[in-house]
Parts: C-alpha cells; structure tokens; sequence
C-alpha cells in the first residue's frame, strides 16, 4: 500500500504543481497511516476473548508500527521536498480506511 500512495504522489509531483513535502507532511500522513490501520485492525480482531487474540493483537499493532516505519522512511527519502497536489495530501490526511488511502494516489 504505501508504495502505491509513494508513486501517485511522485506522479504528481511531475506535474509541477501543488505544495512542497515537508517533514511535518509525512509524519502527519504517518500518524493518519497508524490510525487508519489501528482502526482497520480492531474491526478485524475478535472481540470476544477467543484463543490467540492477544497474540494477533500483538502482531497486527507490530505490522501497523513497520507499516509506519516504512512510509516515514520512504516518504522522507522519496517525496521530502517535492511538489505535490494539495488535494491527495488532503485526501491522505483525512482518509479513514485502507481503501480511502489507496483511492489517494489516483487523483
């Protein structure tokens, strides 16, 4: 997923238009990422005391924090700097599903 968010917004980049990355935009998108994923999970995740619960929680918070992990780093490296169209950054700050943040790149 992230790799698809990084190449729409390197697409649009070339474009030439938009605002510039900072590093405040990727941690806020980060932030939005972990969110977005934390909530994904939960709705997953049996809430009924079933065996193994705690162990998949613990695995899917460890995917979301890499997921995380590796989008700051990618963003850091690949978009820091580069121009961008306000509305995907809009639309991945406000993005509420996986779904959501994938529909991103395409605009």
């Amino acid at each position: 997923m992230k790799r698809f968010v990084a190449a729409g917004l390197l697409a649009a980049s070339a474009v030439g238009c938009g605002t510039t990355i900072t590093d405040d935009d990727c941690k806020k998108i980060t932030d939005n990422m972990r969110e977005v994923w934390a909530a994904e999970a939960k709705k997953a995740t049996p809430g009924d005391g079933a065996v193994g619960t705690e162990k998949a929680a613990g695995v899917i918070k460890a995917e979301g924090d890499k997921l995380g992990a590796d989008w700051s780093a990618e963003c850091k490296k690949e978009l820091l700097g580069r121009r961008v169209d306000p509305k995907e950054m809009e639309c991945l700050l406000k993005a509420k599903t996986i779904e959501q943040i994938t529909k991103c790149a395409e605009l």
